[in-house]
């Protein structure tokens, strides 16, 4: 993919004095407060910060990361040790990550378009509902057959074209192949993400591009239809150290580094940029059967969608003691009574274990759903238990989805 490298020019980068930044950035906060319908489009500039190269930066970039992926290979070069690089499974959530999840939470943000496949604005806390992934999601695998998706705390491709991950839906009526929902150079967008990506763009009337050269089409079509909207016309604002094609189409035009456009913009709008923390739901049933009561484990997401991130569990239980591996999780449980699970992550954030206890009443079912909550900088869990009115609300919820 070397010939998608820039030209000479394209890889120049500038700053605004920080003087103009700042009067900039009181025209974005002005914008956002005024708007009725505000989007956000963001490409892989928005992501740098937290370790992951992008593509299109010149060998002279002064990003931390180095140059882009292609600008290397047009030069046969490796990347050096020194530049700051991580993997996407290890990397935390920007402050301009943490800063879209903050503004939707408030209501101010309406969604999301992003052309990454990094999967950090669903593990910032994006909800599936506010974010089209026009490119796909290295963690999450679709049915080819019924559609369902699952998010997973891995890479799910195995195979660069095939798409096929080797995996199939836990749907015993289904039993479908699971595809990884990446999408290749040559390939085509996805219909429903391409059609909802253009819905929200004909609504806004701003769209903020964070971090996008904004020269792969049909995607950059899409703040581009902002840009340009003739009736009801729209504000496009660029976040960019590099120019665009829709430099000429922009209301504003921003040369900074996202993360210092999105500090200076949360304190313009006071609110507060959240730390990250991973949150996940577990999900642990008990129903009876004739040879005893059968326990099922599965995590969710904070929306309660399926999704695989434990490695391991092992039971402690009066008359079992057992290790499973495979999510879903199944135990048969002979005698009923408290079972002791010690839950292993696939620790890309250095989580330690935990341990919950479960009541497994013999020849009863239930039902309990936990919140785990991870913070990486202090290496803790907290896990509560959801109860009550919350519960139902809940198990509402994980009915419409399933």
């Amino acid at each position: 993919m070397a010939h998608t490298a820039r030209g000479r020019d394209d890889k120049n980068e500038y700053f605004d004095p920080p003087e103009e930044l700042e009067k900039k950035v009181d025209i974005l906060a002005a914008l956002v407060k005024k708007s009725k319908h505000f989007i956000v489009f963001t490409g892989a500039g928005i992501s740098t910060s937290t370790g992951i190269p992008d593509f299109r930066s010149g060998m002279d970039t002064k990003l931390e990361t180095g140059p882009g992926k292609w600008e290397l290979q047009a030069h046969s070069k490796p990347r050096s040790a020194a530049h700051k690089t991580t993997t996407t499974l290890k990397a935390i959530p920007s402050p301009t990550h943490m800063l879209l999840v903050k503004l939707h939470q408030e209501g101010i943000l309406k969604y999301v378009i992003s052309q990454n496949t990094d999967g950090l604005h669903r593990r910032s806390g994006i909800p599936k509902s506010a974010i089209w992934e026009l490119h796909g999601n290295n963690n999450m695998e679709r049915c080819k057959k019924c559609g369902h998706e699952y998010l997973r705390d891995f890479k799910c491709s195995r195979s660069k074209m095939k798409h096929l991950t080797g995996r199939n839906c836990d749907n015993p009526k289904c039993g479908g192949t699971l595809r990884d929902t990446i999408i290749n150079f040559g390939e085509s967008l996805p219909d429903d993400e391409l059609e909802g990506s253009f819905e929200q763009a004909a609504l806004a009337d701003l769209c903020v591009a964070f971090g996008s050269s904004l020269t792969v089409t049909p995607a950059a079509d899409i703040p581009e239809e902002v840009g340009k909207r003739k009736k009801n016309p729209g504000n496009l604002v660029i976040v960019n150290l590099q120019t665009t094609p829709l430099d000429g189409v922009a209301s504003l035009r921003i040369f900074a580094k996202c993360d210092d456009v999105s500090e200076m913009l949360a304190k313009k709008l006071s609110v507060e940029i959240p730390s990250f923390h991973l949150h996940r739901r577990l999900l642990v049933t008990s129903e009876p059967t004739g040879k005893g009561q059968r326990v099922k484990v599965a995590g969710g997401d904070s929306e309660g969608h399926p999704m695989s991130y434990l490695k391991q569990v092992k039971f402690v239980a009066k008359d079992t003691i057992s290790s499973h591996e495979t999510e879903p999780i199944w135990l048969l449980h002979h005698a009923g009574g408290t079972i002791k699970m010690t839950l292993y992550f696939q620790g890309h954030y250095n989580e330690p274990e935990v341990d919950i206890d479960f009541l497994s009443m013999r020849g009863q079912s239930s039902y309990k759903e936990y919140h785990l909550e991870y913070n990486p900088h202090s290496h803790k869990w907290q896990v509560k238990e959801v109860t009550g009115d919350k519960l139902a609300m809940l198990l509402e919820q994980k009915a419409k989805i399933t």
